[in-house]
């Protein structure tokens, strides 16, 4: 029997978790490495962990905070198992073990690691990275990607070794796999060449592959996502069909404990927020009023520049708070809107004059792009959604020449605004927390309730929210309001052609 390895990850915290080593692999901090490290510190392509001739090579990948083994720094070397390698100053120490282990207790330890998802404490993303780390690992297969079900439709969350644009970079079409999450059958290849029915609907030259897996993520029979490996290497012992679909089986119970955890939570914040704002800030505001009129008369009876100085700074955070408070109150309220018939194209210039200045000092150009566009909405209330939106655009392009986009048009059923910006973009993982009530990121003085409140008054509308971020390639709010709004009892939820105009300073 060939000689068997498993990885040992042990993170600065003391969490541990044991990857089985099948084939050479790479570490970093990306997404697209087969195992994925999530500390700043790890650079995005760390490490290559290499098997040749039953001996495994550590080679550090020219990383910026390096690797160290036997208290060297690592350039390359083979690996002896048993001994500790460090990276990144003690980010992750990993350690090679050498398995001697029948089949039948592979399959058993196999299955009791993956209950330990289970029992850990983390967040769904994290989660997703190391139940598609897992199944890749146990499967032998280079490449894979893990969709749920959200909004009626299944959604990317976690992939390997892909592009971005799935289509085409995988052998079957993802219709096909969508096909298997609504039948539940599961596809399950281990030598392409051999499948005939494959083969009459794929050309002989595109066969690239040896191994295709394609599995439901079932729940009491109730389907949550799917999951989709494959290998352009032929797998030399395949894992054992109905234990793999039992290991697949408790990744699927392990994803939806932690999605139900989260949404609980959520509820509870949510609650927690209504019931601060009921009992405390009115009368929180009651004494910020007072304390503004004192500070009002004290200025302006008073020639000293120093007391005057002293006056401005007590007011300005005053007003901070006194935002903080009408955000919690309008977080708190739920609301039918006050909808009148506007026109986008007016009442969107309106909004964005007034930053024009500041943007302009910062080199930023502010356009609008629409024609004239009637929709129903609540002039004031939406008026906050969109100065939230400009306003974080604007703070996301500090230190940045660029522009703003507001763009405008008229979709099926309704309008859709959008809101670009070509700033520094939001990590992948804060996108998942951006409408969280008091989350902030990349502000100082941020309340933490923005998107949250922009999130609910859309909805109050009838209408959706998309965000797209990627780090480094700027930012884009969708936002699509119905052209004919249902009117009365609501739920808030969990969670360009025409002319073109220019605001502001010249182009860039």
């Amino acid at each position: 029997m060939a000689q068997r390895y498993q990885l040992l990850i042990r993170d600065r915290h003391g969490f541990e978790r044991a990857v089985p080593l099948t084939r050479s692999v790479t570490l970093g901090r990306q997404s697209l490495c087969d195992v994925v490290l999530s500390d700043s510190m790890i650079s995005r392509n760390h490490m290559r962990l290499e098997l040749r001739d039953d001996i495994w090579w550590a080679e550090d990948l020219q990383t910026t905070h390096g690797s160290f083994y036997k208290d060297q720094q690592l350039g390359r070397a083979a690996w002896e198992p048993g001994t500790p390698l460090r990276l990144a100053d003690g980010a992750y120490t990993l350690t090679l073990l050498s398995l001697d282990q029948s089949r039948s207790e592979l399959h058993l330890q196999a299955i009791l690691e993956t209950a330990q998802l289970l029992a850990q404490e983390i967040d769904l993303e994290d989660l997703l990275e190391q139940s598609l780390d897992r199944l890749l690992a146990i499967s032998g297969t280079d490449r894979g990607f893990l969709m749920l079900l959200e909004d009626g439709e299944l959604a990317t969350r976690v992939q390997r070794n892909l592009g971005q644009e799935l289509e085409g970079a995988i052998q079957l079409s993802l219709s096909s796999v969508h096909k298997v999450f609504e039948t539940g059958d599961p596809i399950w290849i281990l030598n392409v060449a051999e499948d005939h029915l494959l083969m009459s609907h794929l050309s002989i030259q595109r066969l690239e592959l040896k191994t295709i897996l394609c599995l439901p993520l079932l729940l009491q029979g109730r389907r949550i996502g799917v999951v989709y490996l494959d290998s352009r290497r032929p797998i030399t012992e395949p894992p054992d069909r109905e234990t793999f679909e039992a290991i697949v089986s408790l990744c699927a119970i392990a994803i939806e404990r932690t999605r139900l955890s989260e949404e609980n939570l959520r509820s509870h914040v949510l609650a927690t927020v209504g019931q601060v704002a009921s009992s405390i800030v009115h009368d929180f505001k009651n004494g910020l009023f007072v304390l503004r009129g004192h500070a009002d008369l004290l200025e302006l009876s008073t020639e000293d520049h120093k007391i005057r100085h002293h006056c401005r700074k007590i007011l300005e955070c005053v007003d901070r708070l006194t935002h903080l408070s009408q955000d919690v109150l309008d977080f708190a309220k739920v609301r039918e809107p006050n909808r009148e018939t506007v026109d986008l194209r007016p009442f969107l210039d309106a909004i964005l004059e007034p930053m024009i200045p500041r943007a302009a000092e910062m080199g930023v150009n502010l356009k609008t792009d629409g024609m004239s566009c009637q929709v129903k909405l609540d002039p004031g209330r939406f008026t906050r959604v969109m100065e939230n939106l400009l306003a974080n655009a604007l703070d996301a392009t500090t230190d940045m020449s660029g522009e703003i986009l507001v763009a405008w048009n008229q979709v099926t059923g309704g309008v859709q605004i959008r809101v670009k910006d070509r700033g520094h973009g939001i990590p992948r993982k804060v996108i998942k927390r951006i409408f969280e009530p008091f989350f902030s990121y990349g502000k100082k003085k941020g309340t933490g309730l923005g998107m949250a409140t922009v999130k609910k008054i859309v909805e109050e509308h009838g209408g959706t929210l998309e965000f797209l971020s990627e780090e480094g390639s700027g930012t884009e709010v969708i936002i699509t309001l119905p052209e004919h709004p249902i009117t009365g009892t609501f739920k808030i939820s969990d969670e360009s052609t025409g002319n073109h105009q220019v605001l502001g300073a010249e182009g860039t």
